[in-house]
């Protein structure tokens, strides 16, 4: 089951970098947050 969340929690770290990188307006704010978070 943990395993399960961990995967989760990488692919959405993924997808997160993907929209950072396109510099998508309304993920402007959570890629600030995410870069506090060492993924």
């Amino acid at each position: 089951m943990v395993v399960v969340v961990l995967a989760c929690l990488l692919l959405w770290a993924q997808v997160f970098n993907m929209m950072c990188d396109q510099d998508v307006q309304f993920f402007s704010g959570i890629c600030a947050i995410n870069q506090f978070i060492p993924w």
